[in-house]
């Protein structure tokens, strides 16, 4: 696990939004997205919540087919800081942590860190 301020966010980095989240022209191509997005949060085993973030999309589709039971749910590019800001604050409430490349993705290391400050960090363009 990354000590706290030495973790650098790339992008894109991954999510997983609800599928009615993504707005669509009449031929299925992806045109937007809803604001507010309907974003994955997770119960943890400590009573608390979290918000799923992944370095790459093998590894959000990889954590999506592992949990099953997840065909709501898209693999979403987040291409910028700000774009990470403004769905941090969509989850705002709803989450305790935000955590990468969650720990049931075997052989791959993980980090959590506390909701609020991430969001901080993010929206100063600081690291985590």
């Amino acid at each position: 696990m990354h000590e706290l301020g030495t973790f650098v966010v790339t992008f894109p980095c991954w999510a997983l939004v609800h599928k009615d989240s993504i707005v669509r022209d009449v031929a299925g191509k992806p045109t937007g997205v809803t604001s507010p997005m309907q974003l994955l949060v997770l119960d943890d085993t400590s009573g608390g919540s979290m918000f799923p973030l992944f370095t790459d999309g093998d590894l959000a589709a990889r954590f999506k087919k592992a949990s099953g039971g997840m065909e709501d749910f898209v693999i979403f590019a987040v291409k910028s800081p700000k774009m990470l800001a403004d769905a941090l604050r969509m989850v705002r409430g709803e989450a305790d942590a935000v955590t990468l490349d969650k720990p049931e993705l075997r052989g791959k290391p993980y980090a959590i860190w506390p909701f609020e400050y991430a969001l901080r960090k993010i929206e100063a363009g600081e690291n985590l």
